[in-house]
């Protein structure tokens, strides 16, 4: 036998439409559906976490950067595999590209 916390077993049946909800729920709160129904059953108030919102505005110009940036990569991948080299002021350029987007990314998450 098991060795549990919990030496009780409670059963209870469900719809199939019940059983979606429940899952629904469940995985909005980031729990399993057992898990989720013994704390609401014991009276727990559960808030689903909040995505966070991007506005569309923003996620298009990061969208846009980060094609610029991932054009650079591979600028600096075909130069590097030329001359077997890369410069610093292609590696500064990349790190602004790279502070800039994060920097877009980090304000579009607190709106």
């Amino acid at each position: 036998m098991v060795n549990r916390k919990e030496s009780r077993q409670v059963n209870f049946r469900v719809n199939d439409l019940e059983f979606e909800r429940l899952e629904q729920m469940a995985k909005n709160a980031q729990m399993t559906v057992p898990t989720f129904c013994k704390m609401k059953a014991q009276g727990a108030r559960m808030r689903t976490p909040k995505p966070p919102k991007i506005d569309n505005e923003g996620a298009k110009e990061i969208a846009r950067q980060l094609r610029s940036i991932g054009n650079n990569v591979n600028q600096l991948a075909k130069a590097t595999n030329a001359r077997n080299s890369v410069s610093d002021d292609e590696l500064q350029a990349i790190q602004k590209e790279l502070e800039a987007i994060w920097q877009l990314f980090s304000e579009a998450l607190q709106k």
